[in-house]
């Protein structure tokens, strides 16, 4: 008997990191200015509370529709990575679009290089109102 399954799946860690670090690298480079809000959004609730999760970090930025939820990991990535943050354990969001899935859960880690990261990166200006259009002459 034929069948389409040819014997157990083969996992590849090295290639699932690289494409997952593939991926990050295009949204910092297409997301730069939303990514840089998200992460003074994830330490401000980090100063605050002592610790931060993605849902905090959506409720303090208005993150566009057409962005996955998943955006928001980059942010802990890189806060994690560079040791501002550590991940401490899970908890469910709270958000009914993420259906409860759970959620990991980042505690402050260096408070020095989280208020250092956010006095080199002010808040950048809110974007102009769009130009009117200028006035046509009626025939």
């Amino acid at each position: 008997m034929s069948t389409l399954f040819d014997g157990p799946p083969v996992f590849n860690g090295a290639e699932g990191e690289a494409r997952r670090d593939a991926a990050l690298s295009r949204l910092r480079a297409r997301r730069a200015d939303l990514i840089r809000e998200c992460t003074a959004a994830a330490l401000r609730v980090a100063l605050d509370r002592g610790e931060v999760c993605a849902d905090d970090v959506r409720a303090a930025v208005a993150i566009p529709a057409d962005i996955s939820p998943k955006f928001v990991g980059v942010v802990f990535r890189d806060l994690a990575d560079t040791g501002v943050l550590r991940c401490i354990g899970f908890r469910r969001s709270k958000r009914p679009a993420a259906h409860a899935r759970p959620l990991s859960v980042w505690r402050l880690a260096d408070v020095d290089a989280a208020l250092a990261w956010l006095a080199a990166h002010p808040p950048l200006p809110a974007d102009p109102a769009p130009a009117a259009d200028p006035p046509t002459v009626a025939d």
